[in-house]
């Protein structure tokens, strides 16, 4: 299969947009569509699966453009196709895909029925062969099938997915599936089940059916017991099955809890972060709360002094400039000195007559005297101020103290508050960890008791299939005895013993055969890996294909990052496509049973996990591993895959976004 050109109208951002691929003309066979991030790298990849599989990955199924839908009727209908020309074995074939889009009444646009598939094919006489509407999905499979296709048109998130589930052992039997539908095992298979895959439809079933019982009634009793242990086998392998895939479905769910769990266990972290600085904030709330209870205690006290030092104060600072004290006489008011001259006569006994000069100066006392006088007071004032003031200082000191602590609380609080905001509650959603990571481990126990319950009972299978394998072997043989006496069971026997031997063969060729492919594999994925990935590792794949990076230094399986997990899921991808090549081109009979036919290799951003050092090393390998190659990728890494690749690229192409619902390619 190799692509020829692509023709998109009115899908989603492209209305009439058309591409031709590079054909390994002259060994370029590289096509590069550059974009920036929203252009639509990833919708024209999804054309691709709309037009082969009417299926896209979009959540919006109305895949036509925006514009059209705004501008059309429900009296103007309009049509979305894609059309994609290829070549596969020596037939040229275009498949176009078609859906009709309607808008109602109340202007929603809705898919007029199911899109419609056409396909044309020319033979390599040039003859035009239009395939029937019945035929088109199996002519589809039989050049790609739909579950193979996703390892030939992938982007850098779909890889970064396979990485996950390569490095948890996911999906390892689809790996084994896509190495057996690509290396060609997959036809060995089918011929494994044909003859002998089961007692009722293989080849060897139905001759077991065929044994005559009529003249023999032990030949009948013995295929009687050989049917009954049949059936029992099948019920019992059906039983098998049914819990392989509740195992598997369990862990799967097992997987992403655990993977959900590990996100969670941050969370838990952050949780408990969160409730130490809440406790903290608290504490600090109940110091400041402290403090300010304090300080108005204080205050309660000295609310006097305080409230009076405005006043008291400056007439201090008065009063002490002011010579008052010593000119008073203690204790002596002027109702003495009035007493005194009331009665003519001093303390000291001396007359005190009007007009005489002892009188005159008695009354000079009424000068120095209270009330005209102060000097006490202004003593008692001065030494009550002094001691009001030193109290005051000290509460006023008492008061700073307090106000600091409340400060410091207050930049605690603060600081543990915004920390929360800006760094804790953005990553817990305001959710309750704990309560989440109970529900998820109650899950992952849960399948975890579901997959003891069910292997207890897949053994007590096995050991029925056992017993009833031993039974039907036992019948077998008599019968097989009994057989040689009839010539029409005789020939079944002998039909069996061939239909057996080739059974015998082709199986010992499949396992040969599948044992080569994987270790083929491996040394094809080593190659690739350490060309991507310096480093001292290796790649492993064990017999059910799970795969595991191993330290050569220690020989053990190391958890990989995310970018080796990604350049292991590469290199399996890629090496499948250069073994299928590989097998195409060898000259050896056997390899060649293993070939299939070419396939590209469509990748979108593929070169987005990797760093400059690594997209060298992919860019320089890519090329070489099929015969076309098609990379979508964005502008940031557009000059670096043009400068790796100049001398394989035969066509480059850009993306123009001209709005948010029109891309135009260039």
């Amino acid at each position: 299969m190799l692509l020829e050109s692509i023709k998109l109208h009115n899908f989603r951002q492209y209305k009439d947009t058309s591409l031709d691929f590079a054909q390994d003309i002259q060994g370029k066979n590289v096509t590069i569509i550059i974009g920036e991030n929203g252009s639509g790298k990833t919708t024209f990849l999804q054309s691709f699966f709309w037009c082969l599989y009417g299926i896209t990955n979009f959540k919006d199924q109305i895949v036509l453009n925006k514009d059209e839908a705004y501008n059309m009727t429900p009296e103007t209908p309009r049509d979305v196709y894609v059309e994609l020309k290829l070549k596969h074995g020596d037939n040229q074939y275009t498949i176009t895909r078609k859906q009709k889009f309607r808008k109602d009444n109340s202007n929603n646009v809705k898919a007029d029925g199911n899109s419609v598939c056409e396909i044309v094919k020319k033979d390599s006489t040039g003859n035009d062969l239009f395939i029937e509407a019945t035929k088109r999905e199996a002519t589809i499979n039989s050049i790609l099938r739909n579950e193979l296709a996703r390892y030939f048109f992938f982007d850098g998130e779909r890889i970064e997915t396979m990485g996950k589930e390569i490095s948890g052992y996911k999906k390892t039997e689809e790996f084994a599936e896509a190495v057996e539908g690509l290396l060609g095992l997959k036809g060995m298979q089918k011929a494994i089940e044909h003859l002998n895959g089961g007692p009722k439809n293989s080849v060897i079933g139905k001759y077991n059916q065929q044994y005559d019982s009529s003249s023999d009634s032990e030949v009948k009793q013995l295929t009687e017991i050989i049917n009954e242990c049949d059936d029992k086998i099948i019920f019992m392998e059906n039983r098998i099955s049914e819990i392989e895939s509740e195992n598997k479905k369990a862990d799967e769910i097992k997987y992403n809890k655990q993977e959900e769990l590990k996100e969670y266990q941050s969370s838990k972290e952050l949780q408990e972060e969160k409730e130490k600085l809440e406790k903290e904030i608290k504490s600090e709330n109940l110091n400041k709360a402290d403090a300010q209870k304090d300080i108005c205690r204080e205050f309660n006290i000295q609310s006097t002094s305080f409230l009076s030092a405005g006043l008291i104060k400056p007439a201090f600072d008065i009063l002490v400039k002011l010579k008052i004290s010593g000119s008073d006489i203690p204790n002596i008011t002027d109702k003495t000195i009035q007493y005194l001259i009331d009665h003519k006569r001093c303390l000291c006994g001396t007359c005190l007559s009007e007009g005489s000069a002892e009188l005159e100066e008695v009354k000079k006392w009424f000068e120095v005297l209270p009330p005209k006088s102060i000097g006490n007071m202004v003593n008692d004032f001065k030494m009550t101020a002094r001691t009001r003031f030193n109290t005051l200082n000290d509460f006023i000191s008492f008061r700073d103290q307090k106000l600091a602590k409340i400060s410091e609380c207050d930049d605690q609080i603060t600081n543990a508050e915004d920390y929360i905001h800006n760094n804790i509650d953005p990553k817990l959603n305001g959710s309750d960890v704990e309560e989440i990571v109970r529900t998820i481990s109650s899950d992952i126990s849960e399948c975890e008791r579901i997959i003891k319950n069910n292997n207890q009972d897949r053994r007590e299978l096995d050991r029925n299939i056992g017993g009833e394998k031993n039974k039907r072997e036992s019948a077998e043989n008599q019968r097989k005895e009994l057989a040689l006496k009839n010539k029409a069971n005789r020939q079944i026997e002998i039909y069996k013993a061939y239909a057996g031997q080739i059974f015998d063969k082709l199986l010992n060729k499949y396992n040969e055969s599948e044992k080569e492919v994987r270790a083929r594999l491996e040394n094809n994925m080593n190659e690739i890996f350490k060309t991507i990935n310096n480093g001292d590792l290796t790649v492993h794949i064990n017999n059910k294909y799970q795969i595991d990076v191993i330290a050569n230094n220690v020989n053990g399986k190391v958890e990989t990052s995310e970018g080796q997990s990604i350049s292991v899921i590469f290199s399996f991808i890629t090496s499948m496509i250069k073994m299928s090549r590989e097998n195409r081109l060898s000259s050896d009979k056997d390899k060649q049973e293993l070939s299939s036919d070419i396939y590209p290799l469509v990748m979108d951003a593929p070169l987005s996990k990797f760093d400059k050092k690594h997209i060298k090393a992919v860019c320089e390998t890519i090329p070489y591993l099929t015969e076309q190659v098609v990379i979508f990728i964005k502008d940031t890494d557009g000059d670096l895959a043009k400068e790796y690749m100049s001398d394989k690229i035969g066509k480059s192409h850009h993306f123009r976004k001209i709005s948010e619902t029109e891309t135009v390619l260039e």
